[in-house]
């Protein structure tokens, strides 16, 4: 993969607003403009070879766990840290690897800690976020990252109050939606992303930043719209960026990164946000990338090995009958015998005996989703009941 722009493209810092108090600018309904640099184009088509490429590497099913876990608890401890939360990434990590192994105990929690398992409980209920959104999505989304955290006073429920945001001083940076509108907003917004004309990545930054300058909830705005923007970007399309460390690139510069949402609401101006935003993301999916294709497995294959892990990648489950279609000549013997070297390398799993055994891609997270699934369906009413 040839890399074709330069990073930073813009310079950032150049882009703030006229003064504060900025203030939020009611869009119902929500129909953005948007004029781009042309240099986007070539971005969004790297970043889409990017996740092409993660989706074809063959991992042991621990190193896989490995990877994606440093990932999620990267995104975890950048979104959190950035609104005060004073766990350490290794602390991160530990409660992250705890967390997909299904050894975390119902113990009581500290708040910290509690949001940092919100959060990861977040990445694997799919089932919630899957589109379209509706208001109840955004009220269940709030719900599930503070419960538990002693950060907001009423999780899932939108402010009632006028709400500003300041520094340790008082100096009030931005004054957000009043409270009055916040529903209509909320509702308006979600209903635009069934009809959005923009790509995958521009309705994604489109969908946050508006969520952020309604501000609908008392607390817990940001982290609540980072993980809507990521949930989002997966949803329409870029389903491997769970595997890139994004929000350390995208939060690195916190006077940036307000900067830019500020200077957005004052001037309409979304092109310096989509930028930053697609410059960020690339970065961490050629990131991803390298670690990936380091640990990767394919290379170490003979032919027929490959094209059977391949195929196991996009089927739930196969026998030696099954593969012997995808590797047409190839007696019934060798193609167990190359099974079960999969299944010693950790990438294939096998169940049942002789001419009943079956194999399937091997998924370290398996029981984890099954458990949260269980839990989610629970909670399905919560999504419709505020349509």
């Amino acid at each position: 993969m040839t890399t074709i722009l330069d990073y930073n493209s813009l310079n950032y810092a150049a882009y703030q607003p006229k003064g504060y108090p900025v203030k939020h600018k009611r869009k119902v309904p929500f129909k953005p403009n948007v004029g781009l640099n042309p240099k986007y184009r070539e971005i969004i088509k790297e970043i889409r070879e990017c996740d092409s490429t993660l989706e074809g590497f063959i991992l042991s099913a621990d190193t896989y766990s490995e990877l994606l876990n440093e990932a999620y608890s990267s995104n975890v401890h950048w979104s959190v840290k950035l609104e005060g939360n004073n766990l350490s990434l290794d602390e991160v990590k530990r409660l992250t690897t705890l967390f997909t192994k299904g050894d975390i105990k119902d113990e009581k929690r500290s708040g910290p800690a509690q949001e940092i398992l919100n959060h990861l409980y977040s990445f694997f209920v799919r089932d919630l976020f899957r589109l379209p959104w509706n208001i109840g999505t955004v009220l269940k989304a709030h719900s599930m990252l503070m419960e538990g955290t002693g950060i907001s006073e009423s999780p899932g429920a939108f402010r009632e109050r006028d709400a500003a945001v300041s520094d340790a001083n008082g100096f009030e940076f931005f004054i957000a939606c009043p409270p009055k509108h916040i529903k209509d907003e909320i509702r308006s917004l979600v209903g635009w992303l069934e009809t959005s004309p923009y790509d995958e990545l521009i309705t994604s930054v489109l969908f946050f930043h508006e969520f952020e300058s309604i501000h609908p909830f008392d607390d817990g705005n940001g982290r609540t719209g980072r993980t809507l923007f990521q949930i989002l970007l997966q949803e329409l399309g870029l389903k491997n960026c769970k595997l890139c460390r994004f929000e350390q690139e995208m939060l690195r510069s916190s006077e940036i990164y307000y900067n830019l949402l500020a200077y957005t609401d004052d001037s309409g101006d979304y092109e310096p946000l989509i930028m930053y935003t697609a410059e960020s993301l690339l970065r961490a999916y050629k990131d991803a990338v390298v670690s990936f294709r380091e640990k990767d497995h394919l290379k170490e294959m003979d032919e027929n090995s490959r094209t059977i892990a391949k195929n196991a990648k996009s089927v739930k489950s196969f026998s030696v009958q099954d593969a012997a279609k995808w590797v047409p000549g190839l007696g019934e013997q060798t193609i167990r015998n190359r099974a079960n070297e999969l299944v010693t390398m950790g990438i294939l799993e096998k169940e049942g005996k002789t001419k009943a055994m079956r194999y399937s891609f091997k998924d370290p997270f398996k029981e984890m989703k099954v458990r949260t699934k269980k839990a989610a369906s629970t909670q399905t009413t919560f999504q419709n009941a505020a349509k």
